[in-house]
């Protein structure tokens, strides 16, 4: 049984489980691959075992992308295919492996998402990893699942939304990102400082996730002064790891390239990102901050949730396993990784996800060494703010509940100060909801805006702000049908707004 006390009510309802799990990074056991196969199988076996004892309880399993690498290798190698990868991990991948057992166990239940590190990998090779296993379905970069409450949970690697590991559409090596090549520089720096029979799960700060610490780099960036930032990036990584930017590097496809060349494609990557968000510089540099510092990625999260109307989101990438969020009107939670090098553990350690589809709620579990093996339980993951220190969050997080028969249409927007993250939506369909967010922007003003909607003859006003200083938040409804709340604070009575306190949260129903 699921441990006593876990996501409240788990169990209760028969098939309404999610097992995530991220950044397992499964590669041919090259000395410079996180996942060593005499340091990780066992906890990798222990998670796959779990899942099949819960298999009553168990809907999915989601192989939350980076699953496999094909990134960590030296430049002279070409890095292997997955059915080479499959031949080295027999007994996690093998026709009588561990994630064998897992399919049989879930008939058409497992599901695979590409990450950064896997994104070259095609519906062919899926295909032959399931003429291995038994069936593992190819899902969109985006997997949304419902529950049977109308709860909604989204699942993404991640990387999609950091700037050095996003695919590119620019690149002329089938969309990898300018963070392939930070990598294998990491791969050749590591592959000249081993010694013989030593691998980098026998260092620390291994799977970091890329390798380095590029926290020294990123805190000398200044992207208003110099948009360059993939070029600096690269001369960074190649003369920290002693690359020469003219060797050759074979790709995955067995073509080649350099530093040097990869400097040239990348040039404008800071500046596209930029245009990609809409001009908002702050958010350009989250996309580039996130891939260093996990916090960062929480901002997308919450956004992609908002954008697709979930209640959660749960994401990878960043190798650092998140518990929630402390304000917010959705939830994110992070898995964390599954390739932990030997000095490093504990404090970090392999975990997975748990997820309740029925209250879109979410736990961290972690393996661990135990006196008789390896056992599961509950990891304490941090929560997080959705900004990250020292920046304070005046965002007005809005939904209008439409309880009526009639759809609701948009009229006008305003938006005073700040801007929209996620804008009100163009109609609210009878029964559903509209989310809304209104970021502030960097000053001391804060937020204020609103909007129309009309629906049978009716125009309905929703006004809200979530000002700085000495200065009240406000909330202007439909005959006061709504709760608000600010911070971490409770919900207000109905009709009543907290005066001060940020960010605000409302909640509008149209009756």
């Amino acid at each position: 049984m699921i441990p006593e006390g876990v996501l409240g009510t788990v169990g209760l309802m028969a098939k309404s489980l999610v097992v995530v799990l991220s950044d397992v990074h499964i590669g041919n056991g090259a000395p410079t691959v996180w996942y060593q196969p005499s340091v990780h199988e066992p906890y990798l076996v222990t998670a796959l075992e779990w899942v099949v004892e819960h298999k009553d309880e168990v809907r999915e399993l989601v192989l939350l992308g980076d699953m496999f690498d094909t990134w960590t290798y030296p430049p002279a190698v070409r890095p292997p295919s997955l059915a080479d990868i499959i031949a080295a991990n027999p007994a996690t991948l093998g026709a009588d492996g561990a994630l064998a057992k897992v399919v049989a166990a879930l008939p058409g239940g497992v599901t695979l998402l590409l990450g950064n590190h896997d994104g070259t990998l095609t519906q062919d090779d899926i295909t032959e990893l399931s003429a291995t296993v038994g069936p593992v379905s190819l899902v969109d970069p985006v997997h949304v699942l419902t529950g049977d409450s109308g709860a909604k949970t989204a699942f993404s690697h991640g990387h999609y939304w950091t700037m050095f590991n996003a695919p590119d559409e620019r690149s002329p090596w089938n969309t990898l990102p300018v963070g392939h090549f930070v990598t294998r520089a990491f791969a050749f720096e590591m592959a000249n400082k081993l010694q013989p029979g030593q691998t980098v799960a026998d260092l620390p700060n291994m799977g970091a996730p890329n390798g380095f610490d590029l926290g020294q780099f990123l805190r000398s960036f200044r992207p208003t002064l110099d948009p360059s930032l993939a070029p600096l990036l690269l001369d960074y990584v190649s003369n920290v790891a002693g690359l020469p930017q003219n060797l050759a590097i074979v790709l995955p496809d067995g073509s080649t390239t350099t530093i040097a060349d990869a400097k040239r494609i990348y040039d404008d990557l800071f500046t596209r990102w930029v245009t990609k968000e809409g001009g908002n510089l702050v958010n350009a540099a989250r996309a580039a901050f996130a891939d260093q510092w996990g916090d960062y990625l929480a901002w997308f999260a919450q956004r992609l949730a908002l954008q697709t109307g979930s209640d959660l989101v749960v994401m990878g990438h960043t190798h650092t396993a998140i518990g929630g969020l402390t304000v917010s009107p959705v939830n994110y939670i992070n898995s964390g990784f599954e390739c932990p090098s030997k000095p490093d553990v504990p404090p970090k350690e392999f975990t997975f996800t748990l997820v309740d589809l029925e209250h879109a709620s979410a736990e961290v579990f972690q393996v661990t060494k135990t006196g008789s093996g390896y056992g599961v339980s509950v990891f304490p993951a941090p929560r997080i703010p959705v900004v990250a220190s020292p920046a304070m969050d005046f965002s007005c997080y809005v939904r209008i509940e439409n309880r009526t028969g009639q759809p609701l249409a948009r009229g006008q927007v305003m938006a005073q100060h700040g801007y929209w993250v996620v804008a009100p939506p163009q109609t609210i369909p009878p029964g559903g909801r509209g989310d809304i967010w209104l970021q502030d922007l960097p000053g001391a003003v804060g937020t204020e805006g609103g909007a129309t909607y009309g629906s049978a003859g009716r125009n309905l006003e929703f006004k809200f702000s979530c000002p700085t200083g000495i200065w009240s938040n406000t909330v202007l409804g439909p005959n006061k049908n709504f709760i608000a709340k600010s911070g971490e604070n409770d919900w207000q009575p109905r009709g009543q707004v907290p005066w001060f306190g940020h960010p605000l949260q409302v909640r509008f129903t149209v009756q």
